[in-house]
């Protein structure tokens, strides 16, 4: 896996449809799975962000090991 294949893809929205979006692109990419949820105060919508290796088949989903690499 290289660097030049990885994507950061970020969804906003409620929370159990960006989770959603976050899982269906983990069944079509390798990818860290959904991660960093974050909040703002008085606000309904939330954000995560997915990196994804696009260097992969599509259906080749999963979880990448992100142990040690930046984020």
């Amino acid at each position: 896996m290289s660097d030049e294949s990885m994507i950061t893809i970020e969804t906003r929205g409620h929370e159990k449809a960006v989770l959603e979006a976050a899982q269906r692109i983990s069944t079509l990419f390798l990818s860290s799975g959904p991660c960093l949820l974050r909040r703002t105060p008085g606000e309904d919508e939330v954000r995560v962000l997915v990196h994804a290796d696009v260097d992969r088949a599509v259906g080749e989903g999963g979880f990448l090991e992100l142990t040690g690499r930046k984020a």
